[in-house]
């Protein structure tokens, strides 16, 4: 019996750092290598319609860098993460020596990082268009189910090529895999064949919230998600929330829900490097406030922008920045533009992309206090991750954020302007408050290590390998 651990999503990672679902994929590998559990790396091929088998050293260096064990494996050495060939703050100096330091200055080094999310965003819905078009292999029709919608579960397709994974091994597949065609079909395949096969669901949000998401990502998702519910031994999440909503929805679908476990994840991510953190290439000269978050609607950086409009019209010189670090994703260009054109705020709000680990670090270790105000949340890790750090955190109230801790952080509406103002002017004013809040942080969160993730996952693979047994000898 071998347990295959999918990385079908890791291959192709090009960013210099790992964003939510795919630090959860590498944190919870690590996890089970510290348990002692060997599992063999495996990726599912569009060409051959098949799980294939990979090696460590073969995952981009940005994933390897986060993979300790990997380095006694991987020849060569200890993996480096990808970087630039000057140090980030070097070559900010650099940027400044030619560009200037003016307003317009800043406004072109604004420019020019939008206008090559916007070719990042072209190349990426140039792709998936294509795969809709010409490679999709689901067998669902076209057709995006409704909550509330009665339709039979997906069917399984063929497979292609034998895999390696075979009767009785055991594959977790826990990345992002809804963009890959074929791997659903595949996976339910195998577990057809005798595979015990585990999957995660992080949230539903393209299925039921579409008005977030593009077309293609709805259609897509949602046949993805079914073929989650319908086609696995054990289904993983990670929240008590996203237990709800995938209840609800099995229910209103028509078919039951299967067996799942409800999994905690880990607050910290390691690394092969020394994470002193250094200058990062925009430092604030003032104090600022950290918002760690992919651009989208959902996460609500429109909210920030109406608080950060009142705090500046009511006080302009004692207006703090606002940093933001994340990737653009759809429907977030108008808001971006508005920031950009407002100069009463276009000064004060600071939107940065590819960011590192490291300067993520110094961001935490010199912020005022951190803000999460996303409407709609699976879980909410950098709320964790900022009290993984002892830092202050006005966070959203929505969904399953106050899972993550509902005594530490200091929530608000996401739907309340004034009263995200009123926590960010009593952080600037009250030193004293912050800092006992601060300690009682310190002395009371306990940061979840990867270990206990996966060792919950371990035992929702034994409960998923004896209803298999059960079964075939029903």
């Amino acid at each position: 019996m071998t347990t295959w651990y999918d990385v079908s999503d890791l291959t192709t990672w090009t960013l210099p750092h790992l964003t939510g679902i795919q630090r959860t994929s590498v944190g919870i590998l690590n996890g089970l290598v510290a348990h002692g559990l060997e599992p063999r790396l495996v990726r599912f091929d569009v060409a051959r319609r098949s799980f294939v088998p990979l090696d460590v050293a073969e995952l981009p260096a940005a994933v390897r860098t986060h993979l300790p064990w990997a380095a006694a494996v991987t020849a060569g050495g200890p993996p480096t993460a990808a970087s630039p060939a000057a140090p980030p703050s070097r070559r900010w100096k650099a940027r400044e020596r030619i560009l200037g330091t003016s307003t317009t200055a800043g406004e072109l080094r604004i420019a020019f990082r939008e206008f090559k999310t916007a070719a990042r965003q072209l190349r990426k819905q140039s792709v998936r268009w294509a795969k809709i078009r010409v490679c999709e292999t689901t067998p669902l029709k076209a057709v995006t189910p409704r909550m509330g919608q009665r339709t039979k579960p997906a069917t399984v397709a063929p497979p292609g090529d034998a895999s390696i994974v075979g009767p009785g091994d055991v594959l977790l597949s826990l990345g992002a895999s809804w963009p890959i065609p074929g791997h659903a079909a595949a996976a339910a395949a195998l577990r057809a064949g005798g595979t015990v096969v585990l999957r995660m669901i992080y949230d539903l949000i393209p299925v039921i919230k579409p008005q977030w998401v593009d077309e293609p990502t709805v259609y897509r998702v949602t046949g993805w998600a079914r073929n989650v519910l319908t086609e696995s031994d054990h289904v993983l999440t990670i929240s008590r929330f996203s237990l709800s909503e995938i209840e609800t929805y099995c229910r209103e679908s028509g078919f039951p829900v299967p067996p799942t476990t409800v999994v905690r994840l880990g607050d910290a991510l390691e690394s092969c490097h020394d994470q002193t953190p250094p200058l990062p290439r925009f430092a604030p000269r003032r104090p600022f406030f950290l918002c760690v978050s992919t651009l989208d609607v959902r996460k609500n950086h429109r909210l920030l922008y109406d608080a950060w409009q009142v705090l500046a019209n009511r006080d302009p010189e004692r207006c703090p920045d606002l940093v933001c670090l994340g990737v653009p994703h759809a429907y977030v260009t108008d808001l971006l533009r508005e920031i950009r054109q407002d100069r009463t705020v276009n000064g004060r709000i600071h939107m940065l992309n590819g960011i590192e680990d490291a300067e993520l670090a110094w961001y935490y270790r010199h912020c005022a206090a951190t803000i999460y105000p996303s409407r709609y949340e699976g879980w909410g890790l950098p709320v964790a991750e900022s009290l993984g750090h002892g830092r202050l955190c006005l966070a959203s109230s929505a969904t399953s954020i106050p899972e993550i801790s509902r005594e530490l952080p200091e929530f608000f509406d996401p739907f309340d302007t004034h009263g995200l103002v009123a926590l960010v002017e009593r952080t600037l004013r009250d030193s004293d408050w912050v800092s006992s809040r601060e300690a009682e942080i310190r002395s009371s969160f306990v940061a979840t290590p990867w270990t206990r993730t996966a060792r919950q996952v371990l035992a929702a693979v034994e409960t998923a390998r004896a209803a298999k047994q059960n079964q075939r000898a029903a």
